[in-house]
């Protein structure tokens, strides 16, 4: 069964919306420094500045609602809340969308970043921090709770966490709610905020790519992009269909199409995994690499093919004739794990 996007929301380290992601991929931004500095008496790098903005949010939602929200969800609901507005304008409507509504958060890390973010090695200074909002908004489901009460989406809520296959598996988990009827339509999307801490363990461990530890392949950032969807069977839109979502711990296991354009993170083994000479694109240097960027990467896919948006936005890049011809897009993302997930679009 194919899936039809209706509506993108995106927010990162670029801006908030589609158009900004376009400009800043367009425009080759790099909000992040190229090189990470260290001074002799420090032993962590210099915090990048590939964070995302969330002051959309309080012209979108009452400032009283946000009290209790820390950026993790905010980033959440500003791209939830863009990506339904996008599919009412595209209807052309000013009602809701068709009920009842799912909503699927993934992520790779949740709220983990803010909690280590805000805790001091002294345990004594620790527990002093501890305070029942910070509690709340460390539970696992706290982005997808505070969407559902927001925007008041009535319909099966769920999140998934399973680091680097969980856009995947919150792709794979809409598409059998749509074929099951649970919902008769999903608010789906990925969702990680950056944590200094981890950012800094990550340097003492071996880079994947090239085996150098204190450097990172791509800049790494934040970010949520969030997509509704709808079954195929309805008229066609200005965004693709979602063809298939594939997860396996093999090549052989998601049978990879010839002929498409693969887009990647540029993090991990990719473009070793399915050969240099297939075409590739990465643009991670616009929001940044972390365990649900693939959901960003989806992002740029639909805007690729984007109906109207095709001829203004495919010149800035030579992806051969072949995919000029038949535009197919797949989003790869290979888990530390050694898994495989692959979201095909057309």
């Amino acid at each position: 069964m194919k899936m039809c996007i209706k509506g993108i929301g995106v927010i990162g380290g670029f801006g908030c919306g589609s158009q900004s992601l376009e400009e800043a991929v367009i425009n080759q931004i790099r909000p992040i420094p190229e090189s990470q500095s260290f001074e002799p008496d420090e032993t962590a790098p210099v915090t990048p500045k590939l964070v995302a903005d969330t002051a959309l949010l309080g012209q979108l939602v009452p400032p009283k609602a946000l009290r209790r929200v820390d950026h993790y969800s905010r980033m959440a609901i500003i791209a939830a809340y863009l990506a339904l507005q996008d599919a009412k304008e595209g209807a052309g409507m000013d009602e809701g969308l068709p009920e009842p509504m799912g909503v699927i958060v993934a992520t790779g890390m949740g709220p983990t970043a803010g909690t280590l973010d805000s805790q001091s090695p002294d345990a004594v200074a620790a527990d002093l921090r501890l305070s029942p909002i910070q509690f709340s908004n460390s539970v696992h489901n706290a982005a997808a709770a505070y969407i559902s009460m927001l925007l008041k989406i009535r319909g099966p809520n769920v999140s998934i966490n399973q680091y680097d296959m969980s856009v995947p598996l919150a792709f794979q988990t809409a598409l059998d709610w749509l074929e099951e009827g649970r919902a008769a339509s999903v608010l789906v999307g990925g969702v990680d905020c950056f944590s200094k801490g981890l950012c800094n363990a990550s340097l003492g461990t071996q880079n994947r790519k090239d085996g150098d530890s204190g450097r990172w392949p791509v800049p790494v950032g934040e970010g949520s992009a969030f997509f509704v969807l709808a079954p195929s069977g309805e008229k066609e839109g200005r965004y693709p269909f979602i063809q298939d979502v594939r997860i396996g711990q093999c090549l052989q296991d998601i049978a990879l199409p010839s002929g498409a354009l693969f887009i990647h993170d540029g993090s991990g083994e990719e473009a070793d995994l399915i050969g240099r000479s297939i075409r590739q694109a990465v643009f991670s240097h616009a929001y940044g690499a972390f365990p649900s960027s693939m959901a960003l990467d989806l992002a740029m896919a639909a805007l690729l093919l984007k109906k109207e948006g095709r001829n203004a936005l495919l010149p800035h890049f030579d992806f051969g004739p072949d995919f000029m011809k038949t535009p197919r897009i797949c989003c790869l993302k290979k888990g530390a794990a050694g898994d495989l997930g692959v979201i095909e679009v057309e």
